[in-house]
């Protein structure tokens, strides 16, 4: 899923705003082993991450493939067997006066369906598209014999759908409810919600989709969840959704150099199934808060720094030691190069967060005796704007 790259907008700042800051060099060394500085790479084949599903157990009677009832290839059949063939044949006798047969590919075994044509048109107007009589689509014209009735033969990409969850749908559609669990995993769930979302049939689990998704709703927040954002949205639940949403703003890298991925607490997040909006707006938010924090530390250094914003604290012990615990910490933290825009910071909110934090600003009430310094009303004040409760921004 591509979205746009949101970089820091120096173009609407002014030309004080894009100042480097005094007493720190804009030649300052980078660490390179921070990995906070990178934009995370993009993923090669042998990285991709993939999604596994655990099996669901299904009664739907499954039906050996006899040697009296072996399927004929067509000339394109016998080429793709001929080049990669599979281990496994498992026929689904989904329906008893099936007319339709579906195959589907899965590793090294073949998955086939014996379905009603007639159902999977009323129910789904994705199959309805290429089922009809009538489409203007490209008509299936194959044909196999299975157990004595001619069928027209529907082939899915291999690897394309889970076959387990397939059966579980096709099952339902055919008033047989069995093969569909009670309790299912979130991989499970998953799983479903992509198969209803690509058939247009969502409807037809709504009797079990409520009591799924009331069993994963209130974890939706913690890792490994991010894809709750798009089996809520298939299943028309708002739960957890928004906040979610506000939690990956303050949790996410930025994105892959590819726009494939996003890290959350070192792990690697697909964006697959992330809606693009909703990854749009993620990405954005977060930017937009990085941006509100370092605009805020900027005009806080260069008006300690340049404006000599101590001047109202009479004692110099305590502004030498104010000026010097801040050089020092700002030095320490690292970030010298994010304040002074020549770099961006591709770690999550909350890491530059902890980060900035180190830096210290001390003041030397010991040195002048009264119990409040000047200096400590700048580190209240940069510090309360820092926290300050975030108001929704129009997207």
């Amino acid at each position: 899923m591509a979205v746009a790259d949101v970089d820091v907008a120096s173009e609407r700042l002014c030309s004080r705003c894009k100042e480097p800051l005094p007493l720190w060099s804009v030649e300052s060394a980078r660490d390179e082993s921070d990995l906070n500085f990178t934009r995370p790479p993009p993923q090669s084949d042998k990285t991709t991450t993939t999604t596994t599903v655990d099996t669901i157990t299904s009664t739907t009677e499954d039906v050996e493939t006899d040697s009296d009832t072996t399927l004929p290839d067509t000339a394109e059949d016998t080429e793709m067997h001929a080049l990669d063939d599979y281990e496994e044949d498992r026929l689904h006798a989904v329906s008893p006066v099936s007319d339709l047969l579906i195959t589907l590919r899965s590793g090294r075994t073949m998955h086939r369906y014996l379905v009603s044509s007639q159902i999977l048109r009323v129910v789904s107007p994705v199959w309805r598209r290429y089922l009809d009589p009538d489409t203007p689509f490209r008509k299936m014209t194959d044909t196999q014999e299975v157990n004595g009735r001619t069928h027209t033969v529907m082939a899915l990409a291999a690897d394309d759908d889970d076959p387990d969850t397939l059966l579980a749908v096709l099952a339902v559609l055919h008033f047989s409810a069995d093969g569909v669990p009670a309790k299912i995993d979130f991989g499970q769930l998953r799983a479903f919600a992509v198969l209803c979302d690509k058939y247009d049939c969502v409807h037809v689990l709504r009797m079990w989709s409520r009591s799924w998704l009331n069993q994963w709703a209130g974890v939706a927040l913690e890792p490994g969840y991010e894809d709750w954002l798009f089996v809520a949205k298939v299943f028309g639940d708002e739960r957890n959704v928004q906040e979610l949403e506000a939690r990956l703003i303050e949790e996410s890298s930025s994105l892959s150099e590819c726009g494939s991925y996003f890290l959350r607490s070192g792990v690697e997040v697909s964006t697959a199934l992330i809606p693009e909006g909703v990854l749009n707006r993620i990405m954005k938010g977060r930017e937009r808060e990085l941006q509100r924090q370092i605009s805020l530390w900027r005009r806080f250094l260069q008006t300690f720094v340049s404006e000599n914003a101590a001047r109202g604290c009479p004692n110099w012990d305590c502004v030498t030691l104010s000026y010097g615990s801040l050089i020092r910490s700002v030095e320490q933290s690292g970030l010298v190069l994010i304040f002074n825009l020549t770099e961006q910071w591709h770690g999550t909110i909350r890491d530059f967060e902890e980060r900035s934090a180190q830096i210290h600003l001390a003041n030397g009430t010991r040195f002048h005796g009264y119990g409040w310094c000047p200096v400590e009303n700048l580190n209240v004040a940069l510090r309360g704007e820092l926290e300050r409760v975030r108001s929704p921004e129009d997207d």
